[in-house]
């Protein structure tokens, strides 16, 4: 194992903040730096070229040049060129960096007439002005990354601590409904192997077994969504389906027990096993607990493709809807017999996972309606 898996989690992640802020803040400042003196130097070039068009006017009618500031001056005949510049000026516009004396100048030199005309101007501004950049980027940047290091430290505790505490709340309610199928399922086989048993309770006893057994690997496979979910590893193979073919495949696994109602040509975008699967637990679940009447349907709201189970059972209690895509909560006996109340909570799983949404409300005429709004396709 190396030095750095040895590390906490947190400062792991405070040393990845750490350099990905740094690379930002590395690539920011240069873009700066550079951004800065390709617009010092524009500005310059720009008041040269406007200086050499005037002086232009005044070495073609032979008057003298202005004589020399301490932050401009022009000539002719490019005596401070070299050779190889000299030779440039004299095909058209060139700019070069020189010094005048110890001071940084740039100029521009030009052919007028035969002759080569040098207008320069001194660039301290410039450089002081890239320095003081400099300055600050050199101080700020890391007073920046201590500042986002410590951030990242803060909200690197505050996530792990909230997704620990997640955590522990989850184990303890899988815990809890893991204990209830184990403890039936040890009771009937430790009944099974009592003596004098008569095969017509050595059949039962294994028949409970098995169901139980079966609730137990229903229990597991929803648990193994969930955390693939809660880790952004749900496995999605997307493909263009029709809403009513959709519906019609999942009501057709409830023979005589659901009904469909859905236009044609309402296409939509998803995984057809995770679309059928999340379906599959809204029919499930309004079979057990809703009524005798089971309707799938699909409309089109706002840009968006809901596919909706409705029921005629008794509806959900009011204060239940607010929750009822969280994870192992029921609702009260009438609507919650059974189950692990991991099945609303891995159809809001799919739903989002597909970039949509779950949805739950009574009915006005009686029965409970749930439905997953999922993007039309394109």
């Amino acid at each position: 194992m190396s030095a750095l898996a040895r590390l906490p989690v947190r400062v792991r992640v405070t040393l990845a903040v750490a350099g990905v802020v740094a690379v930002a803040l590395g690539a920011l400042g240069l873009f700066s730096y550079f951004r800065l003196a390709s617009t010092l130097d524009d500005t310059i070039d720009q008041d040269l070229r406007t200086r050499a068009a005037d002086l232009t006017v005044l070495v073609r009618h032979g008057e003298p040049l202005p004589p020399p500031t301490d932050e401009a001056f022009a000539e002719l005949g490019g005596a401070r060129l070299r050779p190889p510049d000299r030779a440039r000026a004299q095909r058209g516009t060139i700019f070069v960096e020189a010094r005048r004396g110890a001071d940084p100048v740039r100029l521009l030199a030009m052919p007028v007439d035969g002759r080569i005309l040098v207008v320069g101007t001194a660039v301290d501004d410039r450089g002081d002005a890239l320095r003081i950049l400099a300055i600050l980027l050199l101080v700020g940047g890391p007073v920046a990354l201590a500042i986002a290091s410590l951030a990242g430290y803060g909200a690197a505790s505050a996530r792990l601590r909230a997704a620990l505490d997640r955590e522990r709340v989850f184990v303890a309610d899988a815990s809890h409904e893991l204990r209830t199928p184990l403890a039936i399922l040890r009771a009937e086989l430790e009944l099974a192997l009592r003596p004098g048993r008569r095969r017509e309770q050595l059949e039962e006893a294994i028949r409970s077994a098995a169901e139980e057994a079966d609730r137990l690997s229903a229990l597991a496979e929803d648990l193994l969504v969930i955390a693939r979910g809660d880790e952004g590893r749900l496995p999605l193979r997307p493909a263009p389906l029709e809403a009513d073919a959709v519906l019609g495949t999942v009501a057709a696994r409830f023979p005589g027990r659901a009904e469909t109602r859905a236009p044609s040509g309402l296409g939509l975008r998803a995984d057809p096993d995770r679309l059928q699967q999340a379906l599959g637990n809204l029919v499930d679940n309004a079979l057990r607990h809703g009524g005798t009447r089971v309707e799938l349907a699909a409309e089109r709201v706002d840009g968006r493709v809901e596919l909706h189970v409705r029921d005629d059972g008794p509806g959900f209690p009011p204060e239940f809807l607010d929750t009822a895509f969280e994870r192992f909560t029921r609702a009260d006996p009438a609507r919650g017999r059974g189950g692990a109340g991991l099945g609303l909570a891995i159809v809001d799983l799919i739903a989002r996972a597909h970039g949509g949404a779950a949805g739950a409300c009574n009915r006005p005429a009686g029965g409970a309606d749930v439905w997953i709004a999922l993007p039309c396709a394109s």
